[in-house]
């Protein structure tokens, strides 16, 4: 059986949320482009019940910032306009997009890129007796990414799920799959994964 099978993965979504994929959120109002990230959302929701289905523990991730977890290395980072006020915590903008999780289904926050930064991922995937994750969300080339590479170091296989991540452009989201593949763990097509955990 393929890493993704249902009895030994998780599906893990990242920070899919409304100031990312929103056309009000706070990546559109910063001048980037959120409509990519929206338009993942019919394949979202399909991996999602078919995770559900298969009976795939499901985690969504869920970013946010605050005054409590903003060092000023965090806010002084890179040269972007990271100021604005991007997924505050207790606002819409960070409130998930177009998805709804049950209550069987874990919500993690984390405060970094990485799902796996100072947060009970790891342990929720152990006590699943998951050995990969299977990753959908925004974005690519940011958390996506950092949560791929952390969860390959921390001894989980990561498979991101193409047509299922998205971020502001073309070209960074054709980098960062490219990275992945090259570096960290698989790239498969929502239809590859459909077709075992269905």
């Amino acid at each position: 059986m393929p890493e993704w099978d249902p009895r030994r993965s998780a599906l893990v979504v990242v920070d899919y949320q409304n100031d990312f994929c929103h056309e009000d959120g706070a990546i559109a109002q910063m001048g980037q482009a959120a409509a990519p990230s929206a338009a993942i959302h019919p394949q979202v929701s399909d991996l999602l019940e078919s995770a559900r289905s298969a009976g795939v523990p499901r985690i969504f991730i869920r970013v946010a910032h605050s005054e409590w977890t903003d060092t000023p290395a965090w806010t002084g980072r890179g040269t972007g306009n990271f100021y604005f006020p991007l997924v505050r915590e207790g606002t819409w903008g960070a409130e998930f997009y177009k998805i709804e999780p049950r209550p069987d289904e874990l919500v993690i926050t984390k405060h970094r890129y990485s799902a796996f930064l100072y947060t009970p991922l790891r342990l929720a995937l152990e006590a699943k007796n998951a050995t990969s994750v299977v990753l959908a969300g925004v974005q690519t080339d940011v958390c996506v990414h950092a949560t791929a590479r952390d969860a390959m170091q921390d001894g989980f296989g990561p498979i991101v799920v193409e047509d299922c991540v998205a971020t502001r452009d073309v070209q960074a989201h054709d980098s960062a799959l490219d990275d992945i593949r090259v570096r960290v763990g698989s790239v498969m097509k929502l239809s590859d994964i459909q077709a075992v955990w269905s």
